[in-house]
């Protein structure tokens, strides 16, 4: 080994990739080995040290031992490999809850009036980021199709609240999506001045989300899709994670029918992060000029991904983690609500991944973080009504819904003076309001 560096993870996240890529444990020590030819970097970690929490494999060459993964399962850490072209080998993390009525009522919502609530609640988040996103997009592309795109989503929130069915909610999702990624299609995306001859010329645009050889976004054909493919690989797998934590099964889905080979509900999850990445991804266009060299054309036409760019794109994990996880904690609390799981006045539902509720399973009586975090005392109430509520009454209940995550009918009632939302959502309408 004539060229070898030290391995260490950044934001407790360490991406391994390249060719013969080694983990095992050596004297109590997790030891990993990755890179090509030559050039290899090697890292030991010990485990009081919990500098690593997410361990990535980024392909397909080499080999991981059972007393690594057991490592990395006692010291809390996950662990995730992605293949080169973007698809989620593998993905796991520490089971937090185990509860076999959450699974029972999992198994159950498809079958029950509470699925089609849960999946429009999940749609509709979708939604109102997609129109942020469009909103960033028009500054980015100043064009006539985003204003349509946004018109379109803006209906299908609308219809949504009046689908009864599976069906009728994926079809509203999907016609929104079309005009959605139609918006997206001018967005350039820049290569280095001595690099724009060598690439095809279908790479310095996003184009059609759907693949020229696939007629999907599967096995993108063009730079941009396959970076948006990536990080949706990397949201995947942490909404896999995520699923695994708060005790519920990645394959049982609500939204996402039963299929062979996929985690339906890790899916299902994705959905309201899906414009958070897409909102990255956006910033990434808009601020790096790309390298032929970050890609490679397969022979067939398709676009891969090449190390100098996806080690990148995996440090981004954390951030999908963490907007995942309220996403997992609230949908465990309506399944065991809606199943009757948890009884009446037994406190809020445990939430092991963001911790807001750290006083579930212990004596007394339960109290949520949050509100003793911040709390809405009567000084509070009154300043958001001289402060804020005044300009809110002139507004419409669609302009209030796409600030803030909560129903229509919850944002009539801060808008009447009634309600007074929490605290974190006051920024949000501030800037509502001017």
């Amino acid at each position: 080994m004539d060229d070898a560096h030290s391995a260490a993870p950044r934001n407790g996240v360490l991406q391994l990739a390249g060719y013969g890529i080694r983990v095992s444990v050596e004297r109590g020590h997790l030891r990993v080995e990755d890179g090509v030819g030559r050039s290899r970097r090697v890292g030991r970690f010990y485990r009081a040290d919990r500098s690593l929490r997410r361990l990535i494999v980024l392909g397909h060459s080499g080999e991981i031992t059972l007393d690594a993964l057991r490592w990395l399962h006692d010291v809390g850490a996950s662990f995730a490999q992605i293949d080169t072209d973007g698809r989620v080998i593998a993905a796991a993390g520490p089971v937090k809850l185990q509860d076999a009525r959450l699974r029972r009522a999992q198994a159950r919502a498809v079958e029950r009036d509470r699925g089609p609530e849960i999946a429009k609640v999940l749609v509709r988040e979708k939604l109102v980021g997609q129109l942020r996103v469009l909103d960033r997009i028009r500054a980015v592309v100043p064009m006539s199709n985003v204003s349509l795109a946004a018109s379109v989503i803006e209906r299908a929130i609308d219809r949504l609240a009046a689908q009864g069915s599976f069906d009728q909610i994926r079809w509203v999702e999907g016609e929104a999506a079309s005009a959605y990624w139609r918006a997206w299609s001018a967005v350039p995306v820049r290569f280095e001045r001595a690099d724009v001859e060598k690439v095809p010329f279908h790479w310095t645009s996003f184009g059609r989300r759907a693949s020229l050889l696939t007629g999907n976004p599967r096995r993108a054909s063009n730079p941009a899709n396959a970076v948006l493919n990536y990080l949706y690989a990397i949201a995947e797998a942490e909404a896999r994670i995520a699923a695994l934590g708060v005790g519920c099964d990645p394959g049982i889905g609500i939204l996402h029918a039963d299929q062979k080979m996929r985690d339906s509900l890790a899916c299902d999850l994705m959905e309201p992060v899906r414009p958070v990445v897409d909102a990255w991804a956006l910033d990434l266009f808009e601020a790096r000029t790309f390298r032929k060299a970050d890609f490679f054309e397969t022979r067939e036409g398709g676009c891969r991904i090449l190390p100098s760019l996806s080690r990148i794109l995996a440090r981004t994990g954390p951030q999908w983690a963490e907007a995942v996880a309220p996403v997992a904690e609230r949908l465990v609390e309506q399944l065991l609500t809606a199943s009757n799981a948890t009884p009446r006045g037994a406190g809020p539902a445990p939430t092991p991944l963001t911790q807001e509720n750290r006083s579930d399973g212990r004596p007394g009586p339960r109290v949520r973080r949050r509100e003793r975090k911040i709390p809405v005392d009567s000084e509070d109430r009154e300043r958001f009504r001289t402060e804020i509520l005044p300009a809110l009454r002139h507004l419409t209940l669609k302009a209030i819904m796409r600030a803030i995550p909560v129903s229509k009918g919850y944002c009539s009632l801060i808008r009447s003076g009634k309600r007074v939302p929490h605290p974190k959502h006051w920024g949000a309408l501030r800037d509502l309001v001017g």
